[in-house]
């Protein structure tokens, strides 16, 4: 009788909650588990970022080999390489550029993921080249730009080499001693994988559909490129090639300025673009831009 008393006693308090718990614990160990899983989750998080990168950049390359596919195919549909710089619709009748762009003032062309989509504002996609807003804007790409006490996240993080199919204003302003590109002839025997197309661009400087670039001896940016990708740039070449570039100068990776004309005296990136804008034309003489 005692023995069966004794059975039952023991096995009410099996089923108690938490009586198996309290005795295979202490406050002390549970303090140490909840260490450990947080040492393991600071270890985590960093690898958990790097995997986001590489996939932010992945992604980057892939819109920016579709857009060199794009470029190259219009090129061969054409016979002239797709209007480019600071244009929209309007300003060219029947033809589109490749994308409607404007200056800073006009930020709604830059929050307005139709004029990249829609066949009306822009030849990539008047043509099925590329059909979807989500191509023109790197993952990584996520600042938001202040203009006028407004923040603006824009919908496009490229631009095209303004010395590929500049119309307007005159391709004279930013070429000068320097050969500019206009037609698929002129594709020609040019050094297509040392000559940059498309690009990151900087957050607080895109504006324009091209990314212009002060020539000869100039020290100063016009345009600067993006740096999203751990310090370094996606960037597209005529030949149709992409990779990513490292850029070197803390100047270049952090800059927040919106002002066009930025002096960067000594800057190694600067340097790069101007030597990978375009080829110089040997019958007119360089000068600072």
């Amino acid at each position: 009788m005692t023995n069966n008393k004794q059975h039952t006693r023991s096995a009410v308090e099996a089923k108690e909650p938490g009586a198996g718990f309290l005795g295979a614990f202490t406050l002390i160990e549970l303090l140490v588990v909840i260490a450990i899983i947080a040492i393991l989750a600071s270890m985590l998080l960093p690898a958990l970022s790097k995997a986001k990168g590489a996939a932010h950049k992945a992604a980057c390359i892939g819109n920016q080999r579709q857009l060199n596919l794009a470029w190259l195919v219009y090129v061969e549909d054409h016979g002239f390489l797709v209007p480019n710089g600071y244009v929209n619709a309007d300003d060219l009748g029947n033809q589109r550029p490749w994308v409607s762009a404007g200056s800073h003032i006009d930020r709604f062309m830059h929050t307005n993921s139709q004029l990249l989509s829609d066949p009306r504002y822009s030849a990539f996609a008047k043509g099925g080249y590329i059909t979807t807003a989500k191509t023109y804007k790197c993952p990584a790409d996520r600042k938001k730009t202040f203009f006028m006490g407004v923040n603006h996240l824009g919908v496009r993080s490229y631009s095209l080499n303004s010395f590929m199919g500049w119309l307007y204003p005159n391709s004279g302003t930013f070429s000068s001693g320097y050969s500019g590109y206009a037609k698929a002839s002129h594709l020609a025997g040019m050094r297509a994988s040392e000559v940059f197309t498309f690009l990151d661009v900087n957050t607080d400087s895109i504006c324009f559909a091209g990314f212009v670039t002060r020539m000869g001896n100039s020290d100063s940016f016009f345009h600067i490129p993006g740096a999203y990708h751990n310090g370094a740039g996606v960037v597209g070449f005529a030949d149709g090639h992409v990779e990513v570039h490292k850029w070197k100068d803390q100047r270049t990776i952090t800059n927040k300025t919106i002002i066009h004309v930025e002096k960067s005296v000594g800057n190694k990136d600067l340097a790069w673009l101007q030597n990978h804008a375009a080829e110089r034309d040997q019958s007119q003489p360089a000068r600072e831009e």
